[in-house]
């Protein structure tokens, strides 16, 4: 090899190395204005007496006081049950359903024909 083409082969690793790191410079700046997705589970509590409660809205109701779901896992008994709490300050509740849950995943594999 002759002096010209080493020197052009350095300054094209050169090239080459800076074009790499600035690339990866800009991975790393786009990836932290990524938003990620994240779910919220309003208020769960776990663990008390072999129950799960878990509230969200139902979609219904003013903006400013929305009506919600309860939902309940009863760990004993396999069953989920559904509240609903139209309005927190009427201090009423609402079953609205309740199921077995292995009955309830093994309809969602495709065990049971409806």
């Amino acid at each position: 090899m002759t002096d010209r083409t080493r020197q052009n082969t350095s300054i094209a690793s050169a090239v080459l190395l800076a074009c790499a790191f600035l690339i990866a410079a800009l991975t790393i700046i786009q990836a932290g204005r990524l938003q990620t997705s994240r779910a919220y589970a309003g208020d769960a509590v776990t663990g008390m007496d072999g129950y799960t409660l878990l509230t969200a809205s139902s979609g219904f109701g003013k903006d400013t006081r929305p009506y919600e779901f309860c939902y309940v896992i009863d760990n004993h008994d396999e069953m989920l049950f559904i509240f609903e709490i139209p309005q927190a300050n009427d201090k009423r509740v609402v079953l609205k359903s309740g199921t077995s849950l292995p009955g309830l995943f093994a309809k969602a594999r495709g065990a049971l024909k409806p």
